[in-house]
């Protein structure tokens, strides 16, 4: 199961209060929908109580706010508070939850409905932002908190971030992420022993799935300055990445994050020995070619040296020799022409082979668009 479809079941059987495995006939399903039928199922069961929670909620403005709160703690719980704040006045809502306790305040928070409470969180202090965060970073609550990040206050945000020295729970926090273009801001206020712990925290606890897709939803800065301290962790932990890839299908994700690095870092990454492996480059190329994702690969094919060149060309050209007409057909001609101006020269007789018996037409059309190219001259020269 892909890790973000995991992370969208655990999150809509908390709010069924069922068992996860329950909810394993849903893999498969588009996680947009599993995410609407989520959001659906939320707002309805709160819809259900919206009257009395408003009922309440007017007699609650009618009492003294200590004498609310108390009545908060020691009658309603937080169930029901949670519903009654979210129809509260912010105003209001901000100075009950100043006399509420830490505790009870983070555990009302896990119950707010995320589409009724949006107006509030965004109106909370930074300071009582940060205090129950911390409560329910202890409580291990990080859908609780990744619900925060999409709404609250940028200042708030910095103010929790800059307490969150567990990585753990970053990347949590990061998977579970209602909106997933709020993680270029998350991950960016992070300091650089933070994301390193946050690597660390990957391999400690197998979260390296979950760090991989994420990839896929951050701009390129982030992913290079990431990705060069991935692959300063060195060939063990290259090694469970690159087969981390190939089991859950995420090399596009890894591709993008290994070309946003700088080129000495790519070096690294490109030739670890794991990549030699029949298995796992014949993964690589069927997933480029699934995804097409050949403008990913392409140009750092060139990075490798002959020991890594020679068991990608082994699939290209003998195991799976109609990928390399689709490359020829989809790929931008300038990532093309990188790879055949660096085929060593043993190498240049079987790729010609391969392009004559399965990639007659397309290659005959990417020669007439690169006719002056000397990065395919001997190869012409071959193919007569």
């Amino acid at each position: 199961m892909h890790i973000e479809t995991q992370a969208e079941l655990l999150k809509l059987s908390r709010l069924l209060e069922t068992d996860e495995a329950d909810m394993a006939f849903l893999d498969g399903q588009d996680l947009n929908t599993l995410a609407a039928f989520r959001n659906s199922v939320s707002s309805f069961f709160y819809e259900q109580h919206q009257d009395s929670y408003q009922r309440l909620a007017g007699i609650s403005k009618l009492v003294p706010t200590g004498a609310s709160a108390k009545l908060a703690t020691t009658v309603l719980g937080s169930v029901l508070a949670a519903g009654i704040a979210s129809e509260l006045p912010a105003e209001r809502a901000i100075k009950l939850a100043d006399k509420l306790p830490d505790d009870f305040l983070a555990k009302l928070c896990i119950h707010l409905e995320p589409t009724y409470s949006r107006a509030l969180l965004a109106t909370m202090p930074d300071k009582i932002v940060a205090t129950v965060a911390k409560a329910l970073l202890a409580m291990n609550e990080h859908i609780t908190l990744a619900r925060f990040v999409a709404v609250i206050q940028p200042s708030a945000l910095k103010a929790v971030t800059s307490t969150v020295n567990d990585g753990e729970a970053m990347v949590k926090i990061a998977l579970y992420l209602e909106d997933k273009s709020k993680l270029d801001t998350l991950l960016g206020l992070l300091s650089e022993t933070q994301q390193r712990a946050t690597l660390k925290a990957a391999t400690d606890h197998e979260l390296w799935p979950a760090v991989l897709s994420l990839n896929g939803h951050l701009n390129t800065q982030l992913r290079g300055q990431m990705g060069n301290l991935v692959a300063e962790q060195g060939e063990t932990v290259l090694s469970r990445i690159i087969e981390v890839a190939s089991d859950q299908q995420l090399w596009t994700n890894l591709l993008q994050a290994v070309n946003a690095m700088d080129n000495t870092h790519q070096q690294a990454v490109v030739n670890v020995a794991k990549l030699r492996e029949e298995h796992i480059m014949e993964s690589l190329i069927t997933t480029v070619a699934e995804e097409n994702s050949w403008d990913e690969l392409l140009p750092l094919l060139p990075l490798l040296d002959h020991a890594h060149l020679t068991p990608a060309l082994d699939v290209l050209t003998e195991r799976q020799p109609q990928t390399l007409d689709q490359a020829l057909s989809q790929a931008h001609d300038s990532n093309l022409l990188g790879l055949f101006g660096h085929l060593p020269e043993g190498e240049e007789q079987r790729v010609a082979k391969a392009l004559k018996n399965h990639a007659t037409d397309s290659w005959q059309a990417f020669v007439a668009r690169n006719s002056d190219a000397q990065e395919i001259a001997s190869l012409k020269a071959q193919l007569g």
